[in-house]
């Protein structure tokens, strides 16, 4: 029924009048997002808001292609990276529902050649991240799942079964080799069966890249986004070549649309029963009782005390956040390479309760906490100095902070305040810290450790409410 229907001439000219002459209301979506992108050089992005098993957001932003200027749209496919391993759960969970595959079914029934360190290992270990396989390196890319698993056989556990949450590539290169041999299908056509077709998705797949010599060739996707990074003051081209044998874990391409489409299917129970998807967002178990840092595929995280389950990839290409007690999920999708993933959790601030404001604590070692501002300062730069750091770990931190870790301290804008939140003693003369750090655009917290000898052996952005 029609305003004019309701109201008489004269108001209708009013309204009308009124709301010509009323500013558009910014979307406060919108403005985190080109804040953003405009901070961290991010060409593109596209962004969904799943709420209540409802879309209520859906949007493309910027350039998918440089080259040709092409816009994104909530149907760019973009590179989702490690992402990939949320859609290899779904996949590995529903042929579990067709009664394919067991989770508890052990690995070792699949291979003949199986060494007796195995037998103990189970699927479920496998999508858990808690097998103990070592990493098979060193394969050509045109390898096989099952030529890789044959690999892997020859290798020692990296640790015993069921006694760490260890993130791990090989774990699911197996994975996919037994979800080929009890399907009969290639892991790709699996996609295509178990989600794609159900669901009705359109930008969702592989481009199937291979490299043989000098010769690099793949699939024609449409309107995909080109990835970039930014690096020495210019955007270059940085396709990171996912070998066909990883596919679980990496390498799926899909739009913003797509995965909202997904995600409101789960939540609505249209793709897996209730009881699979409590299953698939739920943390292994380690031996000891412990929970694991993994799901059926799924990374488990806490944010402002609430539980979280999903996955980021690229680390920021693609980051689908999922937090049940709220029945809110957000997609975040990019094509900078470095940038760190903090779209989703900004975009989801404004939808969460605020956490209660902590005080900071009585602060007995100040020179730590100027130490720890000058480093993050410094590497806003890429001036991380080695000598701050303890010989264990200071090239990993270095690394860290000349790249991803730099990218992150741009985007948050400069820094503004250090709050020591909570303090530990550790091994003999090690201190456990835990900084809140106010940036312009974010407040992160900083899990640091310091050495006898006043060093640092870790300072990383928290992940989870933990010390």
């Amino acid at each position: 029924m029609s305003v004019r229907r309701l109201l008489p001439p004269s108001v209708c000219a009013g309204v009308l009048a009124l709301a010509l002459a009323s500013p558009v209301l910014a979307d406060p979506v919108d403005d985190i997002v080109r804040d953003y992108m405009e901070a961290a050089h991010i060409p593109g992005a596209a962004v969904a808001v799943i709420q209540d098993g409802r879309v209520v957001k859906l949007e493309g932003y910027g350039q998918a292609n440089l080259e040709w200027e092409a816009p994104v749209t909530a149907d760019t496919p973009f590179q989702t990276a490690s992402a990939s391993k949320v859609i290899a759960g779904l996949v590995l969970m529903r042929l579990v529902e067709q009664g394919t595959l067991s989770l508890d079914a052990p690995v070792s029934t699949f291979f003949q050649a199986a060494p007796e360190t195995w037998r103990a290992i189970t699927v479920r270990h496998l999508a858990g991240h808690t097998s103990g396989l070592a990493e098979a390196r060193g394969l050509p890319n045109t390898a096989t799942p099952a030529e890789v698993a044959a690999e892997a056989m020859k290798l020692p556990l990296a640790y015993p079964t069921g006694t760490e949450s260890r993130y791990g590539l090989t774990d699911f290169v197996v994975m996919t080799a037994i979800m080929e041999k009890a399907s009969g299908l290639s892991y790709p056509d699996l996609v295509r069966r178990e989600i794609v077709e159900p669901l009705g998705l359109t930008h969702t797949g592989f481009i199937m890249m291979r490299e043989t010599g000098p010769v690099r060739a793949a699939e024609i996707m449409p309107g995909r986004a080109r990835v970039y990074g930014w690096r020495g003051g210019v955007q270059r081209d940085e396709e990171f070549i996912y070998p066909v044998h990883v596919y679980a874990a990496g390498g799926l391409y899909s739009s913003a649309r797509d995965l909202a489409v997904l995600m409101a299917a789960l939540e609505g129970g249209r793709l897996l029963t209730p009881e699979s998807f409590a299953l698939l967002t739920s943390p292994a178990t380690l031996n000891d009782g412990r929970d694991g840092s993994f799901g059926v595929g799924w990374t488990f995280d806490r944010y402002n005390g609430l539980a979280t389950v999903g996955h980021t990839g690229g680390p920021a290409l693609a980051d689908v956040m999922h937090v049940p007690s709220e029945k809110l999920t957000v997609i975040a999708l990019t094509n900078q390479r470095r940038f760190y993933p903090l779209l989703s959790h900004a975009i989801a601030d404004l939808s969460l309760p605020a956490p209660p404001e902590a005080s900071a604590i009585a602060d007995a070692r100040p020179e730590l906490t100027a130490g720890l501002r000058r480093m993050l300062e410094a590497a806003v730069a890429g001036q991380v100095d080695p000598a701050a750091f303890a010989d264990n770990a200071r090239d990993g931190a270095v690394g860290f902070y000349q790249d991803f870790g730099q990218a992150m301290l741009v985007a948050v804008g400069p820094l503004q305040a250090v709050d020591l939140m909570d303090e530990r003693a550790g091994e003999p003369g090690e201190l456990r810290r835990r900084y809140r750090v106010r940036f312009e655009r974010r407040t992160l917290d900083f899990v640091v450790r310091t050495d006898a000898a006043g060093l640092f052996s870790e300072v990383r952005p928290l992940s989870g409410d933990d010390l």
